[in-house]
């Protein structure tokens, strides 16, 4: 399948519904949204690393017209299937920027490197400079964090050796553009785990091992991705397959070392000086006690991701395909849909089978089934210590949208037959690919930008 091609698909497939988005949304209505914002804003006011109160709290401190912005947007988030008046969005549009500084409670994004957050931080930097609306500074971040997720994003498309349709299926769900479009580091995660992929492809194609440049970007990318998620250190393990002996003067695992030790290092300053537990409803993580409780019951965790993964599959899925919003903002595709893209995900995939030739190399396939499982068995864990009562059945927090760059991976996975099919049937497999990747992005392109304005912008009646 044409590497450029690949890119312009992209490109015309996901910019227009990303920047729709970016404009449609408004502040605050992405997942989490707001509180990556506001720990966006506290690196703009000097603090690179996030802080805990002495009452418990954690976070850092921003300006007030953030939260003037989200109470006024707080009616719509906190009642079911509300739409959002018109009155609301022209009052809300024009708060400013105050100029008065409070600390602020965001204990699940005070624990971030602002790494992922650069985008919106520029933006909101500009914002202010230019004198613009707090709205509006928003979603200057967010066309922001759209541009350089499109950067990495061509660059993953245009570097990958092989698996070019599958990568393409994943970066276009639902879920992805949305991200892209939204104030939070998930979008740039997406497309760091695309270029991770894409640099994989090409020892694989060669069925060598790394160059010292590709190398040295797969530990660049790795320790940008587990420094924000530490379940992403599971990665390295394909790398250790794929690593040059030595990078110039200095041996090559001294690059993965390095990305080990930086990522426990923020990780360790996050657990001493950052993090608290996060009180939710009845429930009341406690690190220590659960760590106690699993030492005394061994299969405490592996039955708790047993029940969590018979009962939540198919929500996760839905999740990590394209289930958007947050709090009550419940943005909800057309259920057919859900199972389309996964069936073009499976064809795709399958149909990368027969455009692969030559390309085994199941030691490093193999690295990437277990770099894989191994960040889906460490999400759920951290998840249930950190998140989830001592002694639950099931763990909390997990949400389907941690999967989708984990999904990235798949077509590396996928076995070579293109050497078996002949000559004349070797054109079918990428026509048919364009066309399914194609009817997908249309699908989305329609049904996405419908959906938010029936449910966010139109009045019953």
């Amino acid at each position: 399948m044409p590497k450029n091609l690949t890119v312009l698909l992209f490109l015309l497939l996901a910019l227009p519904v990303s920047c729709f988005m970016a404009w449609a949304m408004p502040p605050y209505f992405n997942v989490d949204e707001s509180n990556h914002v506001m720990r966006a804003e506290t690196v703009l006011q000097g603090h690179f690393f996030g802080a805990r109160d002495t009452d418990g709290s954690s976070g850092g401190q921003i300006d007030e017209g953030l939260l003037t912005l989200l109470s006024r947007y707080w009616p719509v988030l906190s009642e079911p299937a509300k739409v959002t008046p018109p009155a609301l969005m022209a009052e809300a549009a024009t708060v400013p920027w105050a100029g008065r500084t409070r600390f602020v409670h965001i204990p699940n994004t005070a624990i971030y490197p602002p790494t992922l957050y650069l985008p919106t931080i520029a933006g909101l930097g500009m914002g202010k400079a230019l004198d613009l609306s707090v709205e509006d500074s928003i979603r200057l971040a967010r066309f922001a964090n759209i541009a350089c997720a499109a950067l990495l994003i061509a660059a993953a498309l245009h570097l990958a050796a092989f698996a070019h349709g599958p990568l393409l299926a994943v970066l276009l769900w639902p879920m992805c553009l949305a991200q892209y479009a939204a104030c939070s580091q998930d979008g740039l995660f997406i497309a760091l785990s695309a270029l991770y992929a894409a640099l994989l492809t090409r020892a694989i194609a060669r069925q060598d091992r790394s160059t010292m440049a590709e190398f040295m970007g797969l530990a660049l990318v790795t320790l940008l991705l587990s420094m924000s998620r530490p379940a992403n250190l599971a990665l390295l393990l394909p790398l250790l397959l794929v690593m040059p002996v030595r990078m110039g003067r200095l041996p090559g695992w001294l690059a993965l070392l390095s990305v080990l030790l930086l990522t426990m290092a923020w990780s360790l300053h996050a657990i001493l000086y950052v993090q608290v537990m996060q009180v939710h409803g009845t429930v009341v993580p406690d690190l220590g006690g659960q760590l106690s409780y699993m030492l005394s019951h061994p299969l405490a965790f592996p039955s708790a991701m047993a029940h969590t993964l018979a009962e939540w599959t198919w929500p996760f899925t839905v999740a990590m395909l394209g289930w958007i919003g947050w709090s009550h903002v419940n943005i909800v595709l057309p259920g057919a849909v859900y199972p389309a893209y996964l069936w073009v995900l499976a064809l795709v995939l399958a149909l990368s089978c027969l455009m692969q030739g030559n390309r085994p190399a199941w030691r490093v396939k193999g690295g990437v089934a277990l770099g894989l499982g191994g960040t889906v068995l460490a999400i759920f864990l951290l998840q249930y210590l950190t998140f989830t009562a001592v002694g639950a059945d099931q763990v909390g927090g997990v949400q389907g949208r941690y999967f989708a760059p984990l999904a990235l991976l798949l077509g590396l996975l996928v076995p070579a037959f293109a050497d078996r099919l002949p000559p004349r049937l070797r054109r079918l497999p990428p026509a048919i690919t364009i066309v399914a990747l194609m009817a997908a992005g249309i699908v989305t392109a329609v049904a996405l930008p419908h959906t938010v304005m029936m449910r966010l912008h139109v009045t019953a009646g």
